[in-house]
């Protein structure tokens, strides 16, 4: 296995335990051992916390592509729900966002950018 491999399978393995366990305790508090994973992989929580709003809106995006292939009449309402149905299905990424604001307002771009998103 290549080292960008093994990198990679890293990431996501500490990205889900991470995830699992704030999960877990409803809380934004990452386990100092996790800690110690995230900075050798990412360099900082920054990183880290950018990678997971990544992650987050390629989920956003795969659901909003699906709901494009038949707009219903009130796109914007349709919105909002997938919105917040990903939020309930993933706690952990919310209460990590609420406790770590994005500095680079990464939520008003993609919805910016996702207002311009037409159907073919």
């Amino acid at each position: 296995m290549s080292m960008a491999w093994e990198r990679t399978h890293r990431r996501y393995a500490v990205t889900q335990a991470v995830l699992a366990a704030v999960a877990s305790t409803r809380r934004p508090d990452i386990p100092a051992d996790l800690l110690g994973e995230i900075d050798t992989l990412y360099g900082d929580l920054d990183t880290f916390l950018s990678d997971l709003r990544r992650r987050w809106y390629l989920m956003f995006d795969a659901r909003l592509d699906a709901l494009l292939e038949q707009p219903p009449p009130d796109m914007a309402r349709a919105t909002a729900d997938l919105h917040r149905d990903l939020d309930r299905e993933q706690p952990a990424f919310r209460i990590l966002f609420e406790a770590h604001p994005d500095r680079v307002a990464v939520h008003d771009h993609h919805t910016a950018h996702a207002r311009t998103r037409r159907v073919s």
